[in-house]
């Protein structure tokens, strides 16, 4: 009996775990005001941040793995990096047309977006592919526990967008599934968990910053200035302390200094079991 159980978990695990290159259509019409997100300048100018990172930052994880797929000699895992740029070059595709409808309603996504792809570029002169691929996988560990929190925390995009909502739920789904392909990759090349950890340190302040930084700026380029409530709601989205996103992202952003840490031992199986269903139904 127990033999069963185990076998039908792994089962379980293994299905969970398998990366999908599904085919996606949005139409991001819906979004025809300036603060779709809530009605909240704050939030809507750092999703918008978010959406803007995502297609120069997506082209960065493609590019990282795959400088460094010639020292994967596993087939399976072979299959998985194909599998993970397919995916990634889904979400940059989609992310672009997003990014498109939020500058016709008024927000400079192309220069956040320019921005990023500018730092990206320097950074691919000054650090060696291996010190590349590391902060792939700071920030593809970053992105899984960020996607953990848009799938568990629905009630946050109540009264959203329906087509912003779909395409981030199934921009989480995937970034889970392939959480850990970056880190395998990393690690086959030769990379050491020191080094792994010093780049973490780098990114877990740099990343947040420079959201931070790009959400201000992209506020004052709409000259919009936020009433206190819009502050409150903020907040409260932010840090609340059973589901904010700060708390929750900074809960499970610990679990990479671990000694042992793999992307795989944050337990996420049941979500994706059940977020694959709800994608298929959509």
């Amino acid at each position: 009996m127990n033999i069963a159980i185990d076998k039908a978990a792994n089962n379980q695990t293994a299905a969970a775990r398998t990366i999908q290159v599904r085919r996606m259509e949005f139409n991001f019409e819906d979004i025809n005001k300036q603060n779709w997100f809530r009605d909240n300048p704050i939030l809507t100018a750092f999703i918008t941040v978010l959406s803007a990172t995502f297609p120069p930052g997506e082209q960065m994880f493609i590019d990282s793995v795959r400088r460094h797929k010639d020292f994967v000699k596993d087939p399976d895992r072979l299959k998985e990096v194909t599998d993970f740029i397919r995916q990634e070059a889904a979400h940059t595709h989609h992310h672009r047309l997003l990014n498109d409808q939020l500058f016709k309603v008024g927000w400079r996504v192309d220069a956040v977006e320019e921005r990023v792809a500018n730092a990206i570029k320097k950074h691919n002169t000054r650090f060696r592919p291996i010190t590349l691929l590391a902060g792939t996988v700071c920030l593809e560990h970053i992105t899984a526990i960020i996607a953990d929190w848009i799938l568990n925390n629905t009630e946050v995009f109540e009264n959203v967008s329906p087509s912003f909502v779909e395409l981030m739920q199934w921009h989480a789904l995937e970034e889970i599934e392939h959480k850990s392909v970056a880190f395998d990759v990393y690690m086959d090349a030769g990379g050491d968990r020191k080094s792994l950890r010093k780049a973490m340190r780098l990114v877990g302040i740099g990343f947040p910053l420079l959201c931070t930084i790009r959400t201000v700026y992209l506020l004052a380029k709409s000259r919009q200035m936020p009433s206190w409530k819009h502050f409150k709601e903020a907040y409260q989205v932010f840090f609340n302390k059973k589901n904010g996103f700060v708390t929750c992202v900074y809960r499970d952003f610990k679990l990479f200094y671990q000694e042992d840490f793999h992307p795989d031992k944050h337990d996420q199986v049941d979500l994706m079991m059940e977020w694959k269903k709800l994608i298929i139904a959509k």
